[in-house]
């Protein structure tokens, strides 16, 4: 019998299958119904409250009985959900500061400054600025960020001043646009020491992940720097976490960091490019467990995420191609001919995916080029193959 009780709030597939096969008993608090966790010991489906009375409220009317050695948050929006259960379960603790950093941007933000963290000139919206204000003290574009979100939802950028409307609400936060690549660092953190990092390069941002991401050197070791310093402020103890930078000319600037794993099906391609199971590395760090991490690269993992714009699918063209392929090591088309496909909201919507790994990014590059010349997706609105 194992000697953990887990909670996990909002759950992610590798993340159960992992307990699973450990034979760790687990239970679920998610948003939304499913049945993919049916061997759980308690499955609670409700809204994963943002304040700390609600969420409270909710552990004492669903959960009051049951005890939990270790609680795991999966999903951005779990993340301060779990910092209270922990308490709530006097399970492993966290500290609920730095929970409150990584999932506010504007807090986030404002704590970083003080440790001379480069980043975008922002701003917390209100009505105390006209818009005029905002983009003499931002520049233009001016974009709006909502404060706890994740995957691009609730993001909007503004070109001129009279199209920026403020509210005073404070749900949201106003940045500098910054035009430059952008690429983000996965790391595994155990006891304050990064155990094991990964650099992302958006080849495509929403749409393509290079895992690893292949950098100069020096441009490298400074994202790396820059993530080794906000984990250091943020005074993180264990678990995952997921920065974004932008690479300008003048060097990395920090974007934002969420302590939770990421999307974008990274977490697969890091099984390809590494060679182990990073939602296994994720729960030993929970657990506070020992875990071999590589020490070296197998592949050129690239992650294809597919969406091609709202409209109803005609025609998939190139499936039987990409499915064959050597290099190929995940493929999934959700949708079908006569599917309405609706506007993307954020990058976590999609209509299917591609994971392929090659022996050099060279390799890697050209193999993506062919991938994408071959799947074509045609929408009958636009009677022409759109995006991906």
């Amino acid at each position: 019998m194992s000697d953990y009780s887990v909670l996990v709030v909002g759950p992610r597939r590798g993340l159960i299958e992992v307990l699973r096969s450990r034979r760790i008993p687990y239970a679920v608090w998610q948003e939304r119904p499913s049945r993919s966790w049916r061997d759980a010991q308690r499955v609670v489906v409700a809204p994963l409250w943002q304040s700390k009375a609600r969420i409270k409220s909710q552990l004492q009317q669903e959960f009051d009985s049951d005890c939990y050695t270790h609680v795991i948050a999966g999903t951005e929006t779990a993340v301060v959900a779990a910092s209270v259960a922990r308490r709530f379960f006097k399970a492993r603790l966290s500290r609920i500061t730095t929970v409150v950093r990584c999932r506010d941007k504007l807090v986030m933000k404002r704590y970083l400054m003080k440790y001379g963290i480069p980043m975008t000139p922002f701003l917390a919206e209100s009505r105390q600025w006209t818009p005029s204000e905002v983009f003499d003290r931002l520049g233009g574009p001016v974009v709006r960020k909502a404060r706890k979100s994740s995957g691009g939802k609730g993001i909007t950028v503004i070109d001129r001043p009279r199209d920026l409307h403020l509210n005073g609400r404070g749900r949201h936060i106003l940045e500098a646009f910054v035009a430059a690549p952008e690429a983000s660092v996965e790391s595994f953190v155990q006891d304050y020491e990064i155990r094991f990092t990964n650099l992302t390069y958006y080849a495509e941002k929403g749409h393509v992940n290079y895992v690893p991401g292949v950098l100069t050197p020096a441009v490298t070791e400074a994202i790396l720097s820059l993530n080794r310093r906000v984990i250091q402020a943020l005074k993180i103890q264990w678990g995952m976490t997921h920065l974004e930078v932008y690479l300008t000319k003048k060097g990395p600037l920090f974007g934002e960091i969420a302590l939770r794993p990421p999307g974008g099906y990274i977490m697969n391609a890091l099984t390809y490019a590494y060679g182990f199971n990073p939602w296994a590395a994720l729960v030993a760090m929970e657990l506070n467990e020992p875990f071999d991490f590589p020490s070296g690269l197998l592949k050129y993992a690239a992650v294809d995420v597919f969406h091609p714009g709202c409209g109803t699918v005609a025609r998939i063209q190139g499936e039987a191609s990409i499915r064959g392929h050597d290099c190929t090591c995940e493929f999934r088309v959700k949708v079908k001919p006569g599917d309405r496909v609706y506007e993307r909201d954020g990058v976590g919507q999609d209509t299917g995916y591609l994971i392929h790994a090659s022996d050099s990014p060279e390799a890697r590059d050209r193999l993506q080029t062919l991938f994408r010349q071959h799947l074509t997706f045609e929408m009958e609105e636009a009677r022409r193959v759109k995006d991906r």
